[in-house]
This record gives C-alpha cells, sequence and structure tokens, in this order.
C-alpha cells in the first residue's frame, strides 16, 4: 500500500519558539534586576528611641533602588553613625532618612529625669523606649521614711521613656523619662518620692 506522509504540527514547534523566547526574556529581566541593585545600610540590631546610632548597629545589604523609600547608599555610612533615632527600629530595617534626626536626647526646652519605680506601680510587661507614659506621684504609706517623699504629691504629667535600667534587689526599677520645660519642676519633685507610671496608648 501506499505510504501516507505524516503531517508536521507546526503549531507545536510556534509554541517551543514562544516558551523559548520568553524564558530567555525572563533570565534577561532577572540579570538586569540584580545589576540594578545597590548596597544599602540596614540596623544588624534594634536600637530605642533617642538612642544613637553606632557603626556596629550598621550592615550592608543589597536592594533596588526605590524613591518613596529614600534608602540610605552604604558609601554614607559615615553621616549616619552618631545620628539618634526617632523611634525604636528592628534589626533588619531599611534605614530611611525619615527615621534618625541630629537633634540630641534631651533635646531643646526638655528635661531627663530618672524616677525610682517599686514593683507593682509600673506596667507588668515593662516599659520600652519612646513609650508614652503618664507619671502620677503617690505618698508614702505609714511608717515609711518621709524625708523620702515630697512635701505634697505633684500634679500629674506626661512623659517619653527614654530608657529602664536593671531591676535592684527588691525589684525597683530606674525609669529615665523626658519631660517638656512646663513639666519639669513636677518632675524633679515626683523624683523625690513614689510614682506609678502609666502607660498611654496612641492618640491619647
Amino acid at each position: 500500500m501506499p505510504r501516507i506522509p505524516r503531517r508536521r504540527r507546526w503549531w507545536l514547534l510556534a509554541v517551543a519558539v514562544v516558551l523559548a523566547a520568553v524564558t530567555a526574556y525572563g533570565n534577561y529581566a532577572l540579570i538586569v534586576g540584580q545589576d540594578e541593585r545597590v548596597d544599602v545600610l540596614v540596623l544588624v540590631r534594634g536600637i530605642g528611641w533617642g538612642q544613637q546610632i553606632s557603626d556596629a548597629d550598621l550592615g550592608v545589604a543589597k536592594a533596588v533602588p526605590d524613591q518613596p523609600l529614600a534608602s540610605i547608599p552604604a558609601v554614607d555610612r559615615d553621616r549616619v553613625v552618631g545620628q539618634v533615632a526617632r523611634s525604636t527600629l528592628p534589626p533588619g530595617t531599611l534605614l530611611a532618612a525619615s527615621q534618625f534626626t541630629a537633634q540630641p536626647v534631651p533635646g531643646p526646652g526638655e528635661r531627663l529625669v530618672g524616677l525610682a519605680v517599686k514593683p507593682g506601680h509600673l506596667p507588668a510587661r515593662g516599659l520600652s523606649a519612646g513609650d508614652l507614659v503618664q507619671v502620677i506621684a503617690v505618698m508614702n504609706s505609714p511608717g515609711t521614711d518621709a524625708s523620702q517623699t515630697a512635701e505634697s504629691p505633684s500634679a500629674p504629667f506626661r512623659a517619653r521613656v527614654l530608657g529602664v535600667g536593671p531591676p535592684d534587689s527588691t525589684g525597683g526599677v530606674t525609669v529615665d523619662v523626658v519631660v517638656g520645660v512646663d513639666a519639669s519642676a513636677a518632675a524633679t519633685n515626683a523624683a523625690a518620692g513614689q510614682v506609678v507610671v502609666v502607660q498611654l496608648g496612641p492618640g491619647a
């Protein structure tokens, strides 16, 4: 019997060509994208609000330049060292210019006050740098040393936590707070006695 010629499936060949072209373009785009990445600064360890950024806090990562983020090139490392964090920043944060300032803490018109806080007079989960708190002075209980208490409790005032010291033998801690000049007298008066520190939520 005569041999029937096979029909060529040209559409399969066309599909193969298209897939090869797409794959080649994807590889090209990936290589080009990697070539566009630049060295930028990241945090290798967390820092708190008001803390100075040291050289040991900084690391380098590859990233594609993004105008909205305004990342900091690694060559500007010396410009970032010594700056002050404007908020609490966790490790791995890609640094942007809006996250730090040259303004030290405390700044103009502010005061730094240390408050001795007894166990039970602050939140059980503790306080972190940058927390907004209200400080309420309380009278010592009967039988305590009256010389450690102010003549009269000062009015409550708001402050920003800068740091918390390690607990002492009684479990008490020293909380460093930053207050405005208008509250400095109340803060100084409260530091002479006992206080209760209440953490405030956003917008409080």
